[in-house]
């Protein structure tokens, strides 16, 4: 079974459609795991992941905001050093 690959025309990754896609998936996860630490807050499954964005308390406006901003900012930092080593691997095949 092969699984169906998507390329752009020169096989390059457009790097900002990268960052935005990255940007949209790791801010709905961090609001998933804000929201699974709201009606779980004994359960230490979300900590870590939450934890990473911001030094507020958890389960304050602050820490979900700095959450999704870290998120954003993360996903561009990924987005930007993925897109460039891809596109420099995928240009010398």
């Amino acid at each position: 079974m092969t699984l169906p690959t998507v390329k752009a025309a020169s096989g390059l990754i457009n790097i900002v459609a990268l960052g935005w896609a990255l940007s949209a998936a790791l801010v709905v996860l961090y609001v998933i795991c804000a929201l699974a630490g709201m009606i779980f807050p004994e359960a230490p499954l979300t900590h870590g992941w939450l934890s990473l964005f911001s030094t507020a308390p958890l389960g304050t406006l602050k820490s979900f905001v700095d959450g999704i901003v870290g998120s954003i900012g993360f996903a561009w930092v990924t987005a930007f050093v993925l897109g460039l080593v891809y596109n420099r691997l995928a240009s010398r095949g």
